[in-house]
């Protein structure tokens, strides 16, 4: 009930927010006059679908089995390595894992976050909306944030009481030295758990919406932008299969978590494809949808992986202090070049 309490009570602060700001608001008057003295032209470009650009179905059909592809890979290949319980084994997964970190931390700053901004600084927006403007980004994005932290508690929380009242409080095992953690082991796989689903539904919002704009492209950028892409979604799928491979589920779960990840891209482009020919990119409806969807994947990916992956994984994980210095540097390494590496593919995707 609490979590129940907590989101409706965050709804209605952002529908009294809207409401506040709705066109035609005694408080809008200004903003729209300000907007009028922009001319017509403003408003003939957001309903205008464009010149005719040309669009090869097919090369576009192909971009989504090469996504498919691409995205499979990264994810199967990395969490499959997990199967492998060696020391040295267990060492690459770490170093994976920080490369991942980088991964997701620019993702979140380097994709998302521009892209949020742009869609609530758009001109195309309606005026109620263009009032807060770039501030709804921090607004959905602090949402997204808190609900994942209810989540998690209410999950975790669930199970400690289930897990309490199966066997004594004396068979819950200890403080961890193996994986740093603080409190029961039962908490901190469980806490693991709902961290990569969440991280993994962050991500697919974004998913979804970079395919939608991959299967709109014109024929003249969609050969550099599915090989950007590519590498976005290879170097993803590489950071989530590692954290997949890594939790305590039954095969299946772990087999639906990777199949969900490398399918919403192909999802978006197919989408794109069939919308194609009456796709609006200035449509209000169409920038307020992508905005508040990379709005609340911002914050998802931010709350994750500073507060769980960067604090559990690095900051408050006994074992990793206890690593040499030179294993540390290699790990730290790893999640920089991953990071670099999402950062020079904001360039072009």
């Amino acid at each position: 009930m609490s979590l129940l309490y907590n989101i409706l009570a965050l709804l209605f602060a952002i529908a009294q927010t809207a409401l506040a700001h709705t066109p035609g608001s005694p408080d809008d008057h200004d903003h729209e006059e300000e907007l009028g003295a922009l001319g017509n032209v403003t408003l003939d470009a957001c309903a205008a679908l464009g010149e005719e650009i040309q669009y090869n179905q097919n090369l576009h059909i192909g971009g989504i089995f090469i996504l498919l592809a691409v995205s499979g890979l990264g994810v199967i290949s990395t969490s499959m390595l997990s199967k492998f319980k060696t020391s040295m084994m267990s060492k690459l997964l770490l170093i994976f894992k920080m490369f991942g970190i980088g991964v997701l931390a620019s993702t979140a700053w380097m994709h998302i976050l521009p892209s949020a901004y742009e869609d609530f600084g758009n001109p195309c927006l309606d005026a109620g909306w263009q009032k807060f403007g770039v501030g709804y980004v921090g607004l959905f994005g602090l949402i997204a944030a808190f609900i994942a932290q209810q989540m998690e508690m209410l999950f975790v929380g669930r199970n400690m009481i289930k897990s309490t009242k199966e066997k004594d409080a004396m068979d819950l095992a200890p403080i961890s030295i193996e994986d740093g953690s603080v409190g029961s082991k039962t908490h901190h796989t469980e806490n693991k758990e709902m961290t990569v689903i969440l991280l993994e539904a962050g991500i697919m919002f974004h998913s979804v919406i970079i395919g939608l704009t991959l299967g709109v492209a014109a024929d003249d950028e969609f050969t550099s932008l599915l090989a950007a892409i590519c590498f976005h979604q290879l170097f993803e799928g590489m950071a989530l299969g590692v954290m997949i491979g890594a939790l305590n589920l039954k095969r299946m779960q772990k087999v639906a978590l990777c199949i969900l990840y490398p399918i919403t891209t192909p999802v978006g482009i197919a989408i794109g494809v069939g919308v194609h020919n009456a796709f609006n990119p200035n449509s209000h409806g169409l920038i307020l949808t992508q905005g508040i969807l990379n709005s609340l994947s911002a914050g998802i990916l931010f709350y994750n992986t500073y507060t769980e992956l960067m604090s559990e994984e690095i900051s408050h994980n006994v074992a990793f202090r206890a690593y040499a210095p030179s294993y540390k540097s290699v790990c730290f390494l790893a999640m920089y070049i991953g990071a670099a590496a999402m950062a020079i593919l904001a360039i072009w995707a």
